[in-house]
């Protein structure tokens, strides 16, 4: 009841609203008969979620501890239950336990006969078969170890242990925390290398409960996309800060603690304090392999996994002049960030313009998905043309060569334009709708023509019509110029207090620099680097600063400045995920490098 009371009180003030979602495991999922399972219910979310415990004929069900916490994740406040129950089998068999809630999946329990001592014949004490039981400190062959207390622990799935330096493979990040143990999580996961990037990682992470060698535990599962800078070889670890509470005295004086079984009421009558601590996942070794230079293909762009092509046109048929669309779509698995083609270049039959690309992410972390190429054509004359086959090469590492995807030739019909057809008409004839017998081949004799009569000699421009007509022109150009001259004003005025804009923000950029240079936060430093010179190549080019990517920092600068321009780009994005030291020297280069692109001074 106290901690019903205190919890609720406790959650009522700092918990967020939150969609409730219940999750339910079991363990062990085999027991010999005369034992009992253990059945775990979490419900996280703000709100009241109703469960009922499930109804299976052969099986009890008995609550036997409920714990209620809140816990801080990033900044937010999210509310749980935990709910053990005691699962007990009045016969052998196999028994499916249906889903605490209608969309939950069932759970199957196998209860193998007694074996007539009362102990169960499965290994590990009753624990899942081949999961050896998790000591503090300790790591299994899963990978996961817990911290010296066993409140937490992170570990990182992968795929593989062997890549090639530009590849993505998807990963996913754990972190398990015991219930009524970690009070909070202070950050998301972080990489402990500078040689690989983390990319996409996922904001909000999936929510789950686990038992743990008979302890509760809930597990927060992030997704994301792992690739190689360099080769070589390489122990990759990840680590996040928590926020635990810490048991005051010894274990052996925490009897007490251990009877109460809910980790709540250990809380409050075991004397904990809260402690700053933060978990590393075990190492994991990796082996990065450098592309092979032979057989490279001239168009290879970088692009490592596994693709295939297809290209279509937005009509078949079409008037000359008037443009076409050729699209190319590359679909696949892989660094979509270095999927790029030039498609259709220099062809006779066509006028070709600069491609569009657009990507379609197919998953969460964008290591699957499709990149669409748009690229703008215009027949150069009538008649049936074919579009060429268009190639893409890519990297493949499961067959660990390089490969040349290749579309199928496209037809299109050009009619000719209604400007070509009326110069291609033949001239009327000169005496169209005369009689035959008065055509004339020769000379007409000359004629004198007659004048029409008019009523007054006034020449027309001096006639009252023509000059009200002409004083309403004069009156409507003077407005026109009037309104014109005001228009380009007021855009001159917005364009000034844009810049005006644009040089107050680039300056504050430059001071957040230099704080976070004093403060040593790589991160914030080349952020605000990143983000000045944006700013800068924004009113350089015209277009936002957001849209402005490295490809177009590629595309659009030459020498030096492109280099180094692309390299803060990059740093940015490393600095992002994994961190990293500011040193002096880089700090004085990259700080004369901005000020030199934004300001246009010479640093001394």
């Amino acid at each position: 009841m106290v901690s019903a009371i205190a919890v609720t009180i406790f959650a009522a003030g700092t918990a967020l609203a939150a969609a409730p979602s219940v999750d339910a495991a079991i363990e062990p999922s085999q027991i010999a008969l005369g034992e009992s399972a253990r059945l775990t219910i979490l419900t996280s979310g703000s709100g009241t979620l109703s469960v009922s415990l499930p109804v299976v004929s052969g099986l009890e069900f008995r609550v036997v501890g409920q714990s209620r916490q809140v816990q801080i994740i990033n900044g937010a406040a999210i509310e749980s239950t935990t709910t053990i129950v005691r699962v007990t089998p009045d016969v052998a068999g196999i028994f499916t336990i249906p889903g605490v809630t209608p969309k939950s999946p069932p759970l199957v329990l196998q209860v193998n006969p007694s074996t007539g001592n009362g102990s169960s014949s499965l290994p590990n004490n009753g624990a899942s078969p081949g999961l050896a039981p998790l000591v503090p400190g300790g790591s299994n062959a899963s990978g996961v170890r817990l911290t010296p207390d066993g409140s937490a622990f992170v570990r990182l799935e992968i795929p593989k242990h062997e890549i090639y330096v530009g590849e993505s493979i998807p990963v996913q990040i754990h972190v398990g925390m015991r219930d009524g143990f970690v009070a909070s999580i202070n950050g998301l996961p972080k990489l402990n290398s500078g040689d690989f990037t983390l990319n996409n990682l996922s904001h909000q992470p999936e929510r789950a409960a686990k038992v743990i060698d008979g302890k509760p535990f809930t597990v927060l599962t992030w997704r994301s996309v792992l690739a190689a800078i360099k080769p070589g070889t390489f122990s990759l670890t990840f680590e996040t800060p928590l926020t635990v509470r810490i048991r005051t005295r010894p274990q052996r004086e925490s009897t007490l603690d251990d009877l109460l079984g809910d980790p709540f009421l250990q809380n409050i009558f075991g004397a904990t304090v809260p402690k700053n601590v933060t978990v590393t996942s075990p190492e994991a070794p990796f082996t990065v392999l450098p592309l092979p230079a032979q057989g490279k293909p001239p168009d290879f762009s970088g692009a490592v996994g596994t693709f295939k092509i297809s290209t279509d046109i937005s009509s078949a048929k079409n008037t000359a002049g008037d443009p076409l669309t050729l699209r190319l779509h590359v679909n696949g698995t892989g660094n979509f960030d270095r999927v790029e083609s030039s498609m259709l270049g220099a062809d006779a039959q066509w006028k070709t313009y600069e491609p569009k690309a657009t990507f379609n992410p197919a998953d969460t972390t964008g290591n699957r998905g499709e990149k669409i190429f748009e690229q703008p054509l215009i027949a150069s004359q009538p008649g049936s043309h074919t579009v060429p086959a268009l190639n893409f090469s890519f990297f493949d590492p499961g067959t660990r060569r390089y490969e040349t995807a290749r579309s199928s030739p496209l037809s299109v019909m050009v009619s000719p334009s209604a400007a070509d057809s009326a110069a291609s008409e033949p001239p009327p004839p000169s005496a169209a709708g005369a009689p035959a017998d008065e055509a004339h081949t020769g000379l007409r004799p000359d004629h004198a023509a007659a004048e029409a009569r008019v009523d007054s000699l006034i020449p027309p421009y001096f006639q009252p019509r023509y000059l009200g007509f002409s004083s309403v022109l004069a009156l409507l150009f003077g407005g026109g110029w009037v309104a014109l001259r005001r228009r380009e004003r007021n855009a001159h005025d917005i364009q000034r207090e844009r810049e005006r804009l644009r040089l107050q923000m680039t300056r504050t950029l430059l001071e957040q620099m230099a704080a976070a240079s004093a403060d040593g936060d790589a991160a914030v430093f080349y952020n605000c680097a990143r983000s000045a010179l944006r700013q800068t190549l924004s009113a350089r080019w015209q277009v936002a600063p957001e849209q402005i990517t490295i490809a177009d920092v590629d595309a659009r600068l030459e020498g030096s400045d492109r280099d180094d321009i692309r390299q803060i780009f990059a740093l940015a994005d490393e600095a992002n995920y994994s961190g990293g030291d500011l040193q002096a020297a880089d700090l004085e280069h990259w700080t004369q490098l901005v000020r030199r692109q934004v300001t246009g001074e010479d640093p001394s």
